[in-house]
């Protein structure tokens, strides 16, 4: 199952919730198990730090609970600056905050497990589920880079962004059903 979380402001829990509803969905395999914990809205809800981080699979799982844990609770602006900087380039701050504050996610305020960091190179694959009873519908792989010195998140899909404008990109991500209850 491949992930489409900034596809149109959608968090990992809404695509897990919605492979659960569909056999089809495998889970992402685990690799190797660097770390397990789970991320709350309030855990993360600090401000990134801009310093230096080391190359290492901890440090992209901290990003990456940090990412989740900023996005679960709402903190779209936040979750922006955890970026990698191609997504920065290819979809603005502004935009990514009106996108994901007018298609509220299926699984809004839920945590998140990181766990099952794989390295390699300048590249970081983790394992993300929902956290406690929702945990065992599905997991998904989401990527970090390392560049200038910081893990970057990719998003996998971007290009429900390119519709020209806000509206047209939220509209988009309602028809592919990647919005809850707004």
């Amino acid at each position: 199952m491949r992930h489409r979380l900034a596809a149109a402001g959608v968090t990992t829990a809404a695509l897990i919730a919605t492979a659960a509803c569909s056999s089809s969905a495998p889970a992402a395999p685990a690799t190797s198990a660097a770390t397990t914990a789970a991320v709350t809205p309030t855990a993360a809800a600090s401000t990134p730090s801009a310093a230096a981080q080391p190359e290492t699979a901890a440090a992209a799982a901290a990003v990456a609970k940090q990412y989740f844990g900023l996005y679960s609770a709402g903190q779209f602006a936040l979750s922006w600056t955890l970026l990698a900087p191609s997504a920065k380039r290819a979809v603005s701050q502004t935009t990514w905050v009106a996108v994901h504050q007018g298609c509220p996610s299926q699984a809004a305020g839920l945590a998140y497990n990181v766990k099952d960091t794989t390295l390699t190179g300048s590249t970081a694959v983790v394992t993300v589920t929902l956290a406690g009873a929702a945990a065992s519908l599905a997991s998904e792989s989401e990527a970090l880079t390392y560049s200038a010195g910081r893990w970057g998140f990719v998003p996998n899909d971007l290009s429900y962004y390119e519709h020209g404008s806000v509206k047209a990109d939220i509209a988009a991500a309602k028809a592919a059903g990647y919005c809850g209850a707004s």
